[in-house]
């Protein structure tokens, strides 16, 4: 069994908690934000800006690390597990489209430094 834990925790998620999207969660995936009923190419961002950034333990995420770690080293790795596998750093941006249209939303700070990337080289 090929487990591949990066892909298993990674986190798409991009929440848009205000602006001229809809308000919910969206996922990004190859330079693409996949909402219910819509998609951006993150070739239209004009700019993004960071306003917080906040270190987040997740519990599901400690659980599972809690235990490959244990399957894996035993009690010592159960307690690393457990210590680094749920921290997350997350981001509050602000974006605009290029089109004109911006929102607020929260997302991995890894997320955060591919879109900063984007605008610099989409100028």
């Amino acid at each position: 069994m090929d487990l591949n834990f990066n892909k298993m925790f990674a986190n798409n998620t991009v929440k848009v908690v205000g602006g001229d999207l809809t308000q919910s969660e969206w996922k990004y995936e190859s330079g693409i934000l996949w909402g219910a009923f819509d998609q951006i190419s993150m070739d239209e961002l004009k700019s993004i800006q960071m306003h917080t950034e906040d270190s987040i333990k997740k519990l599901p995420e400690m659980a599972a690390w809690g235990l490959a770690g244990s399957l894996i080293f035993g009690p010592a790795g159960l307690l690393a597990g457990v210590v680094l596998g749920g921290n997350r750093k997350q981001v509050f941006a602000m974006c605009e489209l290029k089109d004109g249209r911006k929102f607020a939303a929260t997302m991995d700070q890894k997320i955060y430094q591919e879109l900063l990337a984007l605008t610099i080289t989409h100028k």
